[in-house]
């Protein structure tokens, strides 16, 4: 009879920090649930902000400079058709001047 009511003494102490362990826990989760909502919030620090505005001009620059390179290279391209065309032109020119040449003899 001795050891049974040993027995549940054990028995019952394990309850009761089983409870008790619970209890704890889920005290402790309400307390941190409270600090959560209670908790005001702010912008994040400096360290760990992303420097967009600086990123976006060095992008824009970027988007500059090959919009320049662009309006060069289509000038480019005008000057040489214009010089190809004024080729034509003094070529026509050349033969006429050669067969009026040949015509006065």
């Amino acid at each position: 009879r001795v050891d049974q009511l040993k027995y549940d003494v054990q028995h019952l102490q394990t309850a009761l920090r089983n409870f008790q362990q619970r209890r704890y826990v889920r005290e402790q989760q309400e307390r941190q649930r409270e600090e959560l909502l209670a908790r005001t919030f702010t912008t994040n620090d400096s360290d760990t902000t992303i420097p967009i505005d600086e990123t976006l001009q060095f992008n824009e620059s970027l988007q500059n400079a090959h919009r320049g390179m662009d309006d060069l290279i289509g000038s480019g391209t005008n000057i040489l058709q214009g010089l190809r065309d004024q080729r034509v032109t003094l070529k026509g020119t050349h033969r006429k001047i050669l067969d009026v040449a040949n015509m006065l003899g």
